[in-house]
């Protein structure tokens, strides 16, 4: 508000010395007196129009401007809350798969034996759960991956240019991170997290349906090798964690 009063009475002012100017020059052209009373009108009459007009056009503008700006941030928080999934903070499935795109390593993750945390403390501690998984997929995944909740206890990462084996230490890394998490569902007393992992490679001109076929089939075997286990396409060399 501050700003609008300040640039109406910077307008008026200037007004005000243009009036000022073109009536002394006029009346000195034709030999007519400056008067108190023409410098007085020719400073009255811009107060009572100049500044109430440009108090109004200002604070009009400033009415829009802010509303532009609270409309941007809306639509930005729109738009995040859309491509984000609201109990993790991670893209969600569909923002994530349309954010793929050429080669890289593909990761394809599912908590092991999520039902039974859902069934023994509850489903509030298995939000809990997700919430630090997925924290330990994004520090694993760096800056340059790309985090998503596929659904339920089910999750993926993307590595941009990574090789089949840049893929695998990626995913080691995760299951090694979620293993270690403090996760407290009962005072105390800590409950084991792990995660199964199938690893593929995409290549930037193969349909990558069939990528995240061999990453769900990486993971199924995962599943069958006991679980806590990284399973990659390439010779499907496994690394179990040692229990």
């Amino acid at each position: 508000m501050l700003g609008v009063v300040s640039r109406s009475v910077l307008v008026t002012l200037g007004v005000i010395l243009v009036s000022q100017v073109i009536s002394y020059s006029g009346r000195m052209a034709t030999g007519q007196e400056f008067t108190s009373y023409v410098f007085f009108m020719n400073s009255f009459l811009p107060l009572i129009t100049a500044l109430p007009a440009s108090l109004l056009i200002f604070w009009q503008q400033h009415r829009l401007n802010t509303a532009h700006v609270a409309l941007a941030e809306a639509h930005s928080a729109l738009s995040h809350k859309a491509a984000h999934d609201g109990l993790t903070g991670l893209l969600n499935r569909e923002t994530f798969l349309a954010r793929i795109h050429g080669s890289g390593g593909f990761l394809l993750i599912d908590a092991d034996n999520f039902k039974i945390i859902n069934d023994t403390f509850g489903h509030a501690e298995g939000d809990t759960a997700l919430r630090l998984i997925s924290a330990a997929l994004r520090t694993a995944a760096g800056a340059n991956g790309l985090v998503g909740r596929l659904g339920g206890e089910e999750f993926g990462v993307f590595m941009p240019s990574a090789t089949a084996a840049e893929g695998v230490e990626v995913a080691e890394q995760i299951r090694a991170a979620v293993a270690e998490i403090e996760y407290l569902p009962i005072r105390s007393r800590r409950h084991a997290l792990s995660v199964s992992v199938g690893v593929a490679l995409a290549s930037s001109d193969a349909d990558f349906e069939q990528t995240f076929r061999r990453a769900d089939a990486n993971l199924y075997d995962a599943k069958a090798a006991g679980r806590n286990a990284v399973v990659a396409s390439t010779a499907k060399a496994q690394l179990t964690a040692a229990q």
